[in-house]
């Protein structure tokens, strides 16, 4: 059997794949099928299956247009799959070289219309995209459209071959070097997920479509409570002392359904999805155990790609805080934090889930804006009973009093008392509720799926 129908056979449920252009020969396979009872289509290059040729490029592009156009008038999700064509293990920029390169690049139906109705597709629908061997140049850029980008050991992604780097810039480097799994999972985050192999990854996209892919639907397996903890040791009463956001996750969701997004990239921001009694769930909380929790640009950035796939897939959000806030200092403002704090909060207001804000120990400044506070319409603020909320900590709030007359004293007081203690701000219909920590299974069941 052909690499190409491994592949749909292991993707799709059986017998549920219609080729589009079946009898056209192509550098891709286009066509719709059924992933977990869920509508998808697909682009995927053929891989092994093909060697290049500039004819076959050609009709291709037409074939990805019609695909792609089809998926986002059905708003169903479309899998982009992208492997090295033919057996060479690396590239050759002269071998992809063809007499009609100029009209695959300038024709408005050519590679640029490719990317074109991806972007116009990943606007309302799931774009998911595989890597499965080296790519690079136009076949790549399409790629880093999609929602979620998925790698195997075998993958590399890179804007220009290894020849062309040496041509153009006098480097010597290797496919892996400019774009394989240390570049892009752990240094620029531009792949949320890695794996060993395809089929762990195409078990991955069959679990994510089936999952989220359905508008608030609840999982048909038995989920699993949480294992049992020591509630009062999850977070350190000194709001100085770092802990591990994950442990506190893994003590209301259902046992062992957490996928985490970019796990290794701006760790000081933790974003995935799980289940809660069965039902999907987005997460995106601050982890102090990096950069105390601050939001950094790219963390910016990845908080606001988990809230864009919540919106495409109808999951509610459940967003965690131990957060300062933004991250200041002269760096921070190099980075374009004012950029991620925007591109973060035009996410917020985009996405028209059901969102709840937990304080967990503290939420500060933006911070609070940051992690969907109130005037982002949250359904709830909830906060443990030793959270802190407010505009600076209690400690800086005390540091500011040394200088300030007696009245305002008084006013810093009272904006401290306030800040240490989530009650007062209840009292005064600032936050929904304060609640205990082992009862937060039960309070984000209560406002994110009220029946």
């Amino acid at each position: 059997m052909q690499i190409s129908l491994q592949r749909i056979s292991t993707l799709f449920d059986a017998d549920s794949f219609v080729d589009h252009h079946p009898a056209e020969e192509s550098h891709f396979v286009c066509g719709v099928g059924f992933i977990n009872s869920v509508k998808s289509f697909l682009v995927m290059n053929r891989g092994q299956d093909c060697t290049f040729r500039g004819s076959g490029q050609w009709r291709t592009a037409k074939q990805i247009i019609s695909t792609v156009a089809q998926a986002r008038a059905q708003r169903a999700p479309l899998i982009y799959v992208q492997d090295h064509p033919g057996t060479a293990s690396s590239f050759d920029s002269t071998k992809v070289l063809s007499p009609d390169m100029s009209r695959l690049l300038l024709s408005p139906t050519g590679m640029g219309k490719v990317s074109a109705s991806l972007a116009e597709l990943a606007e309302t629908s799931l774009l998911i995209s595989a890597i499965l061997g080296p790519t690079s140049g136009p076949l790549a850029l399409p790629i880093m459209l999609a929602d979620l980008v998925l790698m195997t050991q075998k993958g590399a992604l890179c804007m220009g071959r290894p020849d062309m780097v040496k041509a153009m810039l006098a480097e010597q480097s290797d496919l892996y070097s400019l774009g394989g799994k240390e570049v892009h999972y752990r240094g620029s985050g531009s792949v949320q997920l890695a794996f060993e192999d395809e089929s762990s990854l195409f078990e991955c996209v069959r679990s994510l479509v089936g999952g989220i892919g359905k508008k608030g639907a609840k999982a048909t397996l038995e989920y699993e409570e949480p294992d049992v903890v020591d509630f009062g040791k999850l977070i350190p009463a000194d709001h100085r002392m770092p802990y591990d956001m994950h442990h506190v996750l893994r003590s209301f969701i259902d046992k062992g359904s957490f996928t985490e997004l970019n796990a290794e990239y701006a760790r000081e921001a933790l974003t995935g999805y799980a289940l809660i009694e069965g039902r999907s769930v987005a997460i995106v909380a601050n982890n102090p155990r990096y950069s105390s929790g601050a939001i950094h640009r790219n963390s910016a950035t990845k908080m606001a790609k988990m809230i864009n796939i919540a919106a495409k897939t109808g999951m509610p959000i459940i967003f965690v805080a131990d957060i300062p806030g933004f991250m200041i200092g002269r760096e921070a403002e190099i980075s374009g934090i004012f950029s991620g704090a925007a591109e973060l909060f035009r996410a917020h207001v985009r996405c028209n889930v059901p969102k709840l804000l937990l304080v967990a120990r503290k939420a500060y400044t933006g911070g609070v804006y940051a992690m969907c506070g109130p005037g982002f319409d949250p359904v709830a603020v909830l906060a443990y009973p030793r959270a802190h909320v407010g505009v600076f900590s209690p400690d800086t709030m005390n540091k500011v009093m040394s200088g300030a007359d007696e009245a305002t004293k008084d006013t810093i007081r009272k904006l401290a008392d306030e800040i240490a203690n989530p009650e007062l701000l209840k009292a005064d219909g600032l936050i929904t509720d304060v609640i205990r920590i082992e009862d937060t299974r039960q309070q984000v069941v209560r406002y994110l799926f009220p029946t």
